[in-house]
């Protein structure tokens, strides 16, 4: 047996985090994007019952593939349209202190 069901778990929450910062990013409105949000959906509803480990690993590689595709076509639109906020969104210097 290779990962236990509960490190799954735990790795299906990281990438979870990873593919939401992922949208945040590089936007959610691409044909990738939405797949994205789709596998994110089941991802969410399988973590409340999970089917077995081996379910749980294909939605995860399902999403890092999503996640690379959105990476991809976000950085080609990013490079073809600087839009008012880059990656990260404001630079820090415009923040309003805390």
């Amino acid at each position: 047996m290779g990962m236990g069901l509960k490190e799954r778990k735990e790795e299906a929450e990281a990438v979870l985090d990873s593919a939401e910062m992922t949208l945040e990013t590089f936007g959610s409105t691409g044909k990738k994007a939405r797949e994205l949000e789709g596998k994110i959906a089941e991802l969410e509803q399988e973590l409340q019952e999970p089917d077995s480990e081996s379910s749980l690993k294909k939605l995860i590689n399902n999403i890092r593939d999503l996640m690379d595709e959105v990476q991809k076509s976000g950085d080609e639109f990013m490079a073809d349209e600087p839009g008012p906020s880059g990656p990260g969104g404001m630079p820090d210097d415009e923040m309003p202190p805390m």
